[in-house]
């Protein structure tokens, strides 16, 4: 059983990466973040390793290379021949504690590299018939035929990655070895059943005539592809067929029956599945894991739906610009959220957070770094100890979006601290005006998306406003602000009437944003024509966005820059 392995100066890894490993181990983070740079420096440097003449491999001879400019595969700088020169470096830490490193360096002339093993899996990393790692990084589909191909050729097909040259050879080498099936298709028991626990109902059979047939034949059949009365023969199909997901389910568990590596390193094996399937994968590598004990599983992906599946016997490892950032619970807790590349949870109270989401993307930088939580509700907003045990959980910031609703700045902090923000130190984010779309709610801003100037903004606005029942708009604003401050203690100044005066009586203070922007795009069907403006109407769709030179909600950002401080 390998413990640990530590990379060090191979594409995006600079400085030693070394991760834990269990039978079943995950890695995660951005693109370019070091995950497959390690699944490809563990493969490269084995099978260097494994093919080294006299401690020399040329290129020619290297059945996997993750890039023709092999060279360039070190960290930003070439790989170097001199003895000082900074080397590849991959490094297997055995249950006992011992290590089996695998040095790689330029040979002399360009012509391939050097390679130096030493430790004590050397030789069992190195003298297997079959290769001790098998690296999967998807597969675009299989080839329409494949013929027999020498063993020693198939081996270096399969291990340079061309999964879909040689996965009808791998099957039939799995099922009869090189014998053949003679003429007819042999069903197997052992592929179908694995796959099935990913694609449910899932069957193959296989046919090669050595005296009769040039092409293997595989073929499958789902339960879907079945046609009642008839025999299977009827509805199975050649496995060429397939859409690219089930061929990497296929591919996955082919190389595990034939090979059964030591490692078996799978590169985003999501990509092409939905996601019940891909929670349904990786609970069947975590008990292949257990029937195939003498094989660990690495796993790179972007799924938080193959992470929430994740048993706690498995181990998983956040990588960030080819570093360890965390791993356990804080990872699983982080992907579950969907959160893994972000710095800040934004909890709002709104269902829909198209509108919060659009002032966010003003500012790209700063909005890469948040996710907004709906929670529907500001009863349901986290208060504020339980805010505090997720920033600590998941090691990440939090910010709290709540409505004013009409609320003085008195009774915002009042709220707050009933809330126990304040006592807490969370930080709190209200609108200006009553809600998220108040924001959008301004004469300057109308006139801007809809190109009109700010005397025709103007009267859209006076339109808006004068199509609005002022009793009615007094009624939802009385229940409004009364919800709003139910229960925060009472203060005789803390009634509707006193703050409907406070904020100049019937006004757009006093009329929900919401209610207010569609008002307002009402009144662009009445008022542009009337200017000969008609043409413009479908600009209204653009209210609820901010335009280019307003800037809305600039104290949001200024909280947020604070907070990420």
């Amino acid at each position: 059983m390998i413990k640990a392995i530590r990379v060090q100066n191979f594409q995006r890894i600079d400085a030693a990466l070394k991760l834990e490993l269990a039978p079943v181990t995950v890695l995660v983070g951005e693109n370019g973040s070091g995950k497959s740079s390690f699944l490809k420096a563990i493969h490269w440097a084995i099978r260097c390793a494994t093919l080294a003449d006299a401690g020399k491999v040329t290129l020619e001879q290297m059945d996997y290379v993750p890039s023709k400019d092999f060279l360039d595969l070190a960290h930003k700088l070439k790989l170097q021949n001199s003895s000082t020169g900074r080397k590849i470096s991959v490094t297997l830490i055995s249950d006992e504690d011992k290590e089996t490193s695998i040095s790689i360096s330029a040979a002399r002339n360009n012509a391939g590299v050097n390679i130096s093993i030493q430790g004590s899996m050397a030789l069992e990393l190195t003298a297997n018939d079959k290769p001790s790692t098998a690296y999967i990084p998807g597969i675009a589909g299989a080839a329409e035929e494949e013929t027999i191909l020498a063993v020693p050729i198939m081996h270096r097909k399969a291990a340079s990655g061309e999964g879909g040259s040689v996965l009808r050879q791998i099957v039939l080498a799995y099922a009869v070895g090189g014998e053949g099936t003679g003429q007819q298709h042999q069903q197997l028991d052992e592929l179908s059943k694995w796959v099935s626990l990913v694609l449910p109902e899932t069957t193959f059979w296989i046919k090669f005539d050595r005296l009769r047939d040039r092409n293997i034949d595989l073929k499958f059949l789902t339960s879907d592809m079945k046609v009642q009365g008839q025999s299977h023969t009827v509805a199975w199909k050649s496995i060429d067929m397939a859409g690219t997901g089930f061929l990497q389910v296929v591919q996955i568990f082919a190389y595990l029956l034939y090979f059964r590596p030591k490692l078996l390193l799978i590169d985003e094996p999501d990509a092409h599945l939905h996601p019940g399937r891909q929670q349904r994968l990786i609970k069947a590598l975590e008990l292949a894991s257990k029937n195939f004990p003498g094989t660990q599983i690495v796993i790179s992906t972007h799924s938080p739906h193959l992470v929430r599946a994740l048993s706690e016997d498995s181990c998983i490892h956040w990588l960030e610009n080819g570093s360890a950032k965390a791993n356990g619970d804080v990872v699983r807790q982080r992907m579950g959220w969907s959160i893994l590349d972000k710095e800040l949870i934004i909890f709002t109270e709104d269902g829909n957070t198209e509108k919060l989401q659009n002032i966010l993307n003003q500012w790209p930088t700063l909005a890469q770094k948040c996710a907004i939580w709906p929670t529907f509700g500001k009863d349901s907003l986290p208060n504020g100890p339980k805010a505090v045990t997720l920033m600590n959980k998941m090691r990440i910031k939090i910010l709290i979006h709540r409505d004013r609703d009409f609320m003085s700045d008195a009774d915002a902090a009042a709220w707050s601290a009933l809330k126990d923000y304040t006592a807490k130190n969370v930080p709190v984010w209200f609108t200006e005006g009553s809600d998220i779309e108040s924001h959008f709610c301004k004469i300057e801003h109308v006139a801007k998306v809809l190109d009109v100037t700010a005397d025709v903004a103007k009267e859209i606005f006076d339109d808006a406003l004068a199509s609005f029942d002022q009793g009615e708009c007094m009624q939802y604003f009385s229940s409004g602000y009364n919800e709003a401050v139910n229960k925060l203690q009472a203060d005789p100044d803390r009634n509707p009437i006193a703050r409907w005066e406070a904020l100049g009586g019937y006004s757009p203070a006093t009329i929900k944003g919401k209610k207010f922007l569609t008002l307002l795009a009402k009144s662009c069907l009445t008022v542009l024509p009337e200017h000969g403006l008609g043409r413009k109407i479908g600009l209204r769709a653009n209210l609820g966005k901010p335009a280019e030179g307003i800037p809305i909600c600039s104290d949001l950002r200024q909280t947020i820059v604070s907070i990420l401080k």
